[in-house]
């Protein structure tokens, strides 16, 4: 990384911190919660650290994973053995958390399709919602460029529209990360340069200004890492195939250590019915 990038890039975080200074470090450890992951891997990634929190402290714990995760390898691995070698590592991952296995919820969408199932999406998430009744609902940021994500969020807050409940909603960026200057990931406006500035601003302001709240995950990061570690197949090259893609790769490694800090951010918004 040059040193400018890197000078504009503490310039952002300082900013950060000076516009979260109003809004204190979450500390509600113990409020019930459902975690809304797209794919397997994304609840570790976007806030992993606070799930190990929150089962520290006791709390009631629920995550429910949208897809089946059967595209991530699928030139490389027949999709039903990836859609079990997934699963298995989402069981590993809870167990490093914290959680029990039955604490994850599979939906089984298909990976990379959401969109196409809708209307039977909300109707499970906010069948879900009511039964668990939870005080606080993670789900993927609103501006989180991969598909899946972005409609796990449309989902979500529609879900939430329909319940009867009060309840607090923290959206945790992931793959919003990967874009400049955080990395030097594609982005999404690549072949039109006046939309690709217009919306690598709209990004840096949705993480500069948008995700204010904050959760200090110093104490279990090395928890965090372990859950991570568990999924495996997109930790390591499986069999040591040098062709099986890995998150290490996206951006020569930058992405990755976004997510190997002491801080968890979210965008909070508060729904009332």
């Amino acid at each position: 990384m040059n040193k400018w990038r890197r000078l504009l890039i503490d310039g952002l975080l300082a900013v950060n911190r000076l516009v979260s200074s109003g809004e204190p470090l979450l500390r509600t450890h113990n409020a019930s919660v459902l975690v809304f992951a797209p794919h397997p891997d994304d609840e570790v990634l976007g806030c992993g650290g606070t799930i190990a929190l929150k089962a520290q402290a006791g709390a009631r714990i629920k995550v429910v994973v949208m897809t089946d995760g059967r595209a991530s390898h699928r030139a490389l691995i027949a999709e039903n053995d990836l859609i079990k070698m997934r699963r298995a590592e989402a069981k590993d991952a809870a167990l490093e958390l914290g959680l029990t296995a039955e604490d994850y919820i599979f939906l089984d969408f298909e990976d990379h399709r959401l969109h196409q199932y809708r209307s039977a999406a909300i109707d499970r998430v906010f069948a879900t919602i009511e039964q668990f009744e939870p005080d606080e609902i993670y789900l993927p940021n609103r501006r989180d460029k991969i598909s899946d994500h972005v409609e796990t969020n449309r989902v979500v807050r529609a879900a939430v529209r329909r319940t009867n409940r009060s309840a607090r909603l923290l959206e945790y960026p992931v793959w919003l990360w990967n874009s400049w200057p955080w990395t030097l990931g594609n982005t999404r406006y690549a072949s039109d340069k006046v939309r690709q500035v217009l919306g690598t601003v709209r990004d840096i302001v949705e993480l500069v200004f948008m995700c204010r709240a904050k959760v200090n995950v110093s104490a279990v990061l090395h928890l965090k890492l372990a859950a991570l570690a568990a999924y495996r197949s997109q930790i390591y090259r499986f069999g040591g195939n040098p062709r099986w893609p890995v998150l290490a790769d996206v951006a020569d490694g930058e992405f990755l250590r976004r997510f190997k800090t002491d801080i968890e951010v979210f965008r909070r918004t508060d729904h009332h019915p």
